[in-house]
């Protein structure tokens, strides 16, 4: 229906101009008005030719309407304000889209892959691989996923990557508290410092590694190949923990991209050298951290990379005196890597305290690829977690914190994925266990799930009662006059727009929602309408609206990653 009335406004655009030499046509884009009086489409096609015809915007709408040839299912139109033009549909006019969704099943919504589509790297998560999971993690691991799949049901050809941050100053911690565990084990007195991992999760790779290696062998090693090994171990049994944590969201990756070997592969230093041979790094000191009185600072000469001559406030280090690369220089060499793998869009879900690295990653990438604004970034904020209100104490298995596996243990999978998904990413999440626990309205997962099982015990009842529904064909839609069935008719049909609407703003929480909305909708109609009555005809028109309002209930939960269950 939208792009018949669209194309009938075209047609009508294309006489109206078609005797001004050089006239450029607008790009007719309908809308739905947010109240319901002022129709069911809206068109703004008349005001940005104003100046070209020297009329106001209310006389060239005026025009329009004198010329376009509307669609049987238009009942009129007319013109609003400073010149839109408001078209009114007859009732159950676009109840057609029944047969659309109920044909297209599970790919109602859907864009599929073909030689042009999008290619997409998807990073997420990239928790650094020094313990468990914890509730902050599980938030942007839900956004990243729910993206990937958002993006991929709207045509994008999507690769999802978990960047492993297993190089650096936190392994060798990881190392030394994992060594000083095995040493306590072995009925050694042993301090602790502060800096110290202190998770019950230590003493279990501890033990692991006390049953792989000969302690005295471990003992008379050399003390750096000892923590060398040692970090590998504790790193690997740590990966393992935390892909069985992601597996228990049901979320998985294409690639686990390894930090340590883009070091040991000589990447790093390459683009440091690259970098020299191309002019755009020189030595020199930065000045003190803004924001933040450092007593005696003394300037440190570093290799700093020109990144102010490419957006950034302030040049950045590549490599520290010693020649070691920066964590810097090891994050652009993984990004100009995924350029160079064909990933012309990046897109990276990162904690809201990374917020000041954007700038200088997208300056650096604008360097050396020459890709503007690249990689997308999205900041996702903490989740505050609260049981009846109040903040849940840290775990004995962390040590610091809740893990995530401990949250998707009590509540499960489907209101974890759920609840992380209602609200923006710059939106700080209040996330209450109980809540998510309770089977009524308060828990968002729970009603729209309801939803969808209260649909289907409809249909098992009406199966059972002997109704039968003809094919679609054959049904009478007309019927479906109420302000209920038009508005649950007119979520459906903005269904396809509202996933593309989400996948171009990276906006996933759009899509948990639409579905509450949607769910809403069908509760309303539920209490005011029954499905089956004595009227043949008008319960067949009922049960194929019930029907395709539970297909595009499940296919929005499908994008979220949440199951859509049958009885409840």
């Amino acid at each position: 229906m939208k792009q018949a009335l669209e194309q009938a406004l075209q047609q009508a655009l294309q006489q109206l101009l078609k005797d001004i030499e050089g006239a450029e046509m607008p790009d007719v884009q309908l809308t739905r008005p947010k109240m319901k009086e002022h129709g069911d489409y809206a068109a703004n096609v008349a005001m940005p030719l104003a100046r070209l015809l020297k009329r106001s915007p209310q006389q060239i709408a005026a025009s329009i309407l004198e010329l376009v040839q509307w669609p049987d299912a238009v009942e009129g139109a007319d013109i609003a304000g400073p010149g839109f033009i408001n078209i009114r549909l007859k009732k159950a006019s676009e109840a057609g889209i029944l047969k659309t969704i109920l044909s297209a099943g599970d790919n109602y919504g859907r864009v599929e892959l073909d030689e042009h589509s999008e290619k997409v790297n998807l990073e997420f998560v990239s928790a650094n691989p020094t313990g468990p999971m914890h509730v902050g993690h599980a938030r942007g691991a839900v956004v990243g996923d729910v993206l990937g799949r958002l993006l991929a049901v709207c045509g994008r050809d999507v690769h999802r990557e978990y960047y492993i941050n297993d190089a650096g100053a936190q392994i060798g911690v990881l190392a030394e508290s994992v060594w000083l565990r095995m040493r306590e084990l072995q009925g050694e007195t042993v301090e602790f410092p502060e800096s110290a991992y202190p998770g019950d999760y230590v003493i279990d790779i501890a033990r692991g590694l006390l049953e792989k290696f000969e302690y005295r062998e471990l003992a008379t090693m050399d003390a750096d190949k000892r923590l060398q090994m040692i970090g590998m171990d504790a790193v690997a049994a740590n990966m393992d923990m935390i892909r069985d944590d992601l597996a228990a969201l049901n979320i998985s990756f294409d690639l686990y991209f390894s930090e340590s070997n883009l070091h040991q592969s000589g990447r790093v230093l390459e683009l440091i050298e690259k970098l020299k041979a191309d002019g755009i790094v020189y030595p020199g000191t930065l000045p003190p951290p803004k924001g933040k009185e450092v007593e005696d600072y003394t300037p440190v000469e570093q290799l700093l990379f020109r990144t102010t001559d490419f957006g950034d406030d302030v040049d950045r280090p590549l490599a520290k005196q010693d020649g070691t690369p920066t964590y810097f220089a090891a994050d652009i060499a993984y990004h100009v890597d995924k350029f160079k793998r064909g990933y012309g869009r990046m897109i990276d879900v990162w904690g809201a305290d990374h917020g000041g690295y954007v700038t200088r990653v997208q300056a650096a990438m604008k360097a050396l690829t020459g890709l503007e604004a690249q990689p997308d970034v999205l900041l996702v904020q903490m989740v505050n977690l609260t049981r009846d209100g109040k903040p849940v104490r840290m775990s004995k298995r962390a040590g610091t914190f809740v893990t995530l596996r401990e949250v998707v243990d009590e509540v499960g999978a489907d209101a974890v994925r759920f609840n992380f998904m209602t609200r923006r990413v710059e939106s700080q999440l209040d996330f209450d266990l109980e809540v998510a626990k309770k089977k009524n309205d308060e828990n968002p997962v729970y009603y729209v799930q309801y939803a969808y099982a209260r649909i289907c015990a409809i249909l098992r009842k009406a199966e059972e009662e002997g109704v039968t529904v003809p094919a679609v064909e054959e049904v009478d839609l007309s019927l479906l006059t109420s302000h209920e069935e038009q508005r649950l008719i007119s979520h459906m049909l903005g269904y396809p727009d509202l996933l593309m609407k989400a996948a171009d703003k990276l906006e996933a929480y759009r899509v948990a929602t639409y579905t509450m909305r949607l769910a809403a909708d069908f509760h309303s109609f539920y209490h005011k309408h029954r499905v089956v009555t004595e009227d043949a005809e008008l319960t067949a028109a009922r049960l194929l609206l019930a029907r395709g309002v539970a297909q595009v209930i499940r296919n929005a939960l499908a994008v979220l990653g949440v199951s859509a269950p049958e009885r409840m």
